[in-house]
């Protein structure tokens, strides 16, 4: 273990902001998912009066980010872009360190870790590490040649686990394409009013009694259980309970997706009054057509135009703006030959999204060995 300092030596570039210039923006992501563009901006757009130019092949960090996995290598394609003076810029030493192998280490979750112990401020959102802090932090600091040895061996492996993601994502594009290419050439449309029937099951809350709750995720991906509460602990008087088939969604974040039909899994769980729940019309609609009608972006993007309020985060559907929204809607021997087709892609998708969990952990496993002298 050796102090990172003697792999990099800082080595900002700044330059003098001119109102009339424009620039080009970076920023760096977090949990090693690297650098970014962002938008050109003008001189006169901005508060910093220099601002720090990036250079192919060295490290940035976002000093208030990375405890967070905000710390990577320089791109050449973001070579000359620019970043506020919150993203410091350090330069690998070619006489200590393989670029490669410190482009892995900034990507280890336990160097972020390490960098968390480092950070200061107040609130979580506000732990700025130095980078004087960051070149002391005691890293898995070898020989030349090792580094080198380690760095082939995790690029042959990350080159292959990067093809996989590209081709995972891909899958799920062509995925969605598909479900647009189903729903919407189909021209029966009506009103969700005709497949949904108001139907709740509200109860009273008991202090002394514990209850399994759940929140909708946005963007179709479905309900999610959240941590038993205890009566005593919340302040809702009432909670509506959820039964197998029905449809919810979120009264708040219904314009981004947050809607669902219940699966078998989620029968008596409770949500609050925020997530209206309907009955589904069996003479009208096919509950799994429905559900895929709760994933599909195009009801979504309908559902944005019905909000009410201010702000983006303000923007309510409420029920008779959900019932009003005009649907795909066609006939249920239809509907029940679109949702076959659209369950077994679903079925695929999600396979190839278990199997991406698993490579996720594959790479992690793959940096503790390779800084703990196991690879």
């Amino acid at each position: 273990m050796r102090p990172l300092g003697n792999a990099l030596s800082l080595a900002v570039t700044q330059i003098i902001v001119e109102e009339a210039d424009t620039y080009q923006i970076a920023g760096v992501r977090g949990f090693g998912n690297g650098v970014f563009p962002r938008e050109e901006i003008r001189g006169s757009e901005t508060s910093y009066k220099v601002l720090n130019r990036l250079r192919a092949g060295d490290i940035v960090m976002s000093r208030l980010k990375a405890f967070e996995g905000a710390i990577s290598l320089i791109p050449e394609r973001l070579d000359g872009y620019y970043a506020s003076p919150e993203f410091p810029t350090f330069e690998v030493s070619n006489r200590e360190a393989d670029v490669r192998y410190v482009k892995f280490l900034c990507s280890w979750p336990t160097f972020w870790r390490k960098l968390q112990g480092e950070s200061k401020g107040i609130g979580a959102r506000r732990e700025r590490v130095s980078a004087q802090k960051l070149l002391e932090i005691e890293v898995p600091l070898p020989d030349l040649a090792e580094q080198r040895r380690v760095a082939d061996k995790l690029d042959a492996t990350m080159s292959r686990i990067a093809q996989f993601a590209t081709l995972r994502e891909h899958s799920s594009q062509l995925a969605q394409q598909h479900k647009d290419s189903l729903l919407r050439p189909i021209e029966k449309l009506a009103p969700l009013s005709a497949a949904l029937r108001p139907s709740s099951d509200f109860v009273d809350v008991d202090p002394d009694e514990d209850y399994r709750t759940a929140g909708i995720l946005n963007r179709g991906r479905g309900l999610f259980h959240r941590p038993v509460t205890s009566g005593s602990d919340t302040k809702y008087p009432r909670y509506n309970r959820l039964h197998t088939g029905q449809f919810v969604y979120s009264k708040l974040f219904g314009w981004e997706g947050s809607l669902a039909v219940v699966p078998a899994e989620f029968e008596g769980v409770h949500v609050s009054h925020e997530f209206p729940t309907f009955g589904i019309d069996p003479s009208v609609a096919d509950v799994e057509y429905m559900s895929h009608l709760a994933r599909w972006p195009g009801l979504h993007d309908a559902l944005k135009d019905k909000g009410t309020g201010m702000g983006s985060r303000r923007q309510r559907v409420n029920v008779d703006r959900l019932l009003a929204t005009t649907v795909p809607l066609p006939s249920l021997a239809e509907q029940r030959r679109v949702a076959r087709q659209l369950s077994m892609v679903r079925q695929t998708t999600e396979a190839g999204a278990e199997q991406l969990a698993q490579v996720a952990a594959l790479r992690s496993a793959l940096l503790n060995a390779a800084f703990s002298g196991q690879l």
